[in-house]
């Protein structure tokens, strides 16, 4: 298999993800090996549950990338807003009787 960046071929091996090793079962992940569990179906239970909360994660964090954060106003622009909103411009005198 060759990815586009590659210039030369390489051969890539897949292997099993849940292993035994002393009488206890594992699963591998890029974030290293996770158990020991006490059967394969347990091991193979938790990589499942362990690939749908990656999933879920990544899924979280782009859709917080993606939501467009609302700037703050500063206290001037916050005053211009009072100013308008209460009916007198901005800079005009204030008629006190």
């Amino acid at each position: 298999m060759r990815r586009r960046e590659d210039h030369e071929d390489k051969t890539y091996f897949r292997s099993e993800r849940v292993f035994g090793m002393n009488g206890q079962w594992y699963f591998s992940a890029r974030e290293g090996d996770c158990g020991p569990f006490g059967t394969p179906a347990l091991a193979s239970a938790a990589l499942a549950r362990f690939t749908i909360e990656k999933v879920e994660l990544e899924g979280f964090q782009k859709s917080r990338e993606q939501q467009v954060r609302k700037r703050k106003l500063t206290l001037a622009e916050r005053l211009k807003l009072d100013d308008v909103s209460s009916g007198r411009a901005f800079g005009a005198p204030e008629l006190l009787i």
